[in-house]
């Protein structure tokens, strides 16, 4: 059965498909897709997600037990037909493809269906494709998907900061023109806090946890910092989350977060000490008579006995 593409868009201009896929594993696939349905869902839109590796064990279907976010199993047999039904009035579908699986018959067809429906390469489906730092043989994966979707798809490359060094390895020419963008490094703490709970960033960000406004700020500069790369928000017509984003980042901590602490326990409470023993011990660096470092001494010495009775 054929489904009218015209019957499902509100938004003609905008990709309506967004893949994330490549054949290598752990390139944060599922990381970007997650971070997009946040930005759709401070967008007042409305978000499904397909999950091509419905097998894994880190697959979406089992991170994300969202209400207003429903995530379908890719199954052998399932029709393309009936995923357009399912998602017919959602604003944005976003396709996991789960490592190794791109090219697979069971992903790659239903895949394709669904461009042929919204127009592929320059219409309503787009892909993502992952660079991380340090991976044995990226680039090479990277060319491939280039090479054997850039005609079907709108290529993109998101550069996923995940040791926070930013250290990419050089991209050959025929991808150094592709549209690229940047995806900061997050505490892997922070990272896992919405996904333990089924929750999207989404969720800590709009509505807020009581006793964490810090990490709340944490997600939105995280999420602000994805929209405004290469204008990423932009593109898929976003923009109105960036007004809460930018609201919201304001409340982020200045200094980095403390290392190896459970994001479950970085109450504001914590993160307000571990801040005020960085600015005690900034002082006690900084003082200029005996006075000025006694009084940063105290600082540091109080607020540390705080952070170590929060944490006991």
């Amino acid at each position: 059965m054929s489904v009218d593409p015209q019957r499902l868009r509100r938004h003609a201009d905008l990709p309506m498909l967004l893949a994330s896929g490549s054949k290598a594993g752990g390139s944060a696939k599922t990381s970007i897709l997650l971070a997009t349905a946040s930005l759709a869902l401070l967008a007042g839109m409305r978000v499904g997600i397909i999950d091509a590796d419905a097998t894994g064990t880190s697959a979406i279907s089992h991170r994300v037990q969202h209400p207003d976010v429903p995530v379908i199993p890719l199954v052998k047999g399932t029709q393309v037909s009936t995923l357009f039904n399912q998602l017919a009035s959602f604003d944005l579908i976003l396709f996991d493809v789960g490592a190794n699986e791109l090219m697979s018959e069971q992903t790659f067809l239903p895949l394709m269906r669904l461009v042929a429906q919204l127009g592929g390469r320059y219409g309503n489906a787009a892909m993502l494709v992952s660079q991380i730092p340090h991976k044995s043989n990226i680039i090479d994966d990277l060319s491939r998907a280039a090479d054997e979707l850039g005609d079907l798809l709108d290529i993109r490359i998101v550069q996923q900061n995940l040791d926070g060094t930013g250290a990419f390895d050089a991209l050959p020419p025929k991808l150094a023109t592709l549209p690229c963008y940047e995806v900061p490094h997050l505490t892997p703490s922070v990272l896992n806090m919405s996904l333990g709970r089924g929750w999207l960033p989404a969720d800590l960000i709009g509505n807020g946890v009581r006793g964490y406004q810090r990490v709340r700020g944490i997600w939105a500069a995280h999420l602000l910092r994805i929209a405004m790369s290469g204008g990423f928000a932009h593109w898929l017509g976003l923009d109105t989350a960036l007004p809460v984003l930018t609201t919201i980042a304001q409340l982020a901590p200045s200094r980095p977060l403390p290392p190896n602490v459970p994001a479950r326990r970085l109450t504001d409470e914590v993160v307000d000490c571990w801040n005020e023993m960085g600015d005690a011990f900034g002082h006690i660096k900084s003082s200029t008579n005996d006075h000025e470092l006694l009084t940063a001494a105290k600082r540091l010495k109080a607020s540390d006995a705080c952070y170590d009775r929060l944490l006991a």
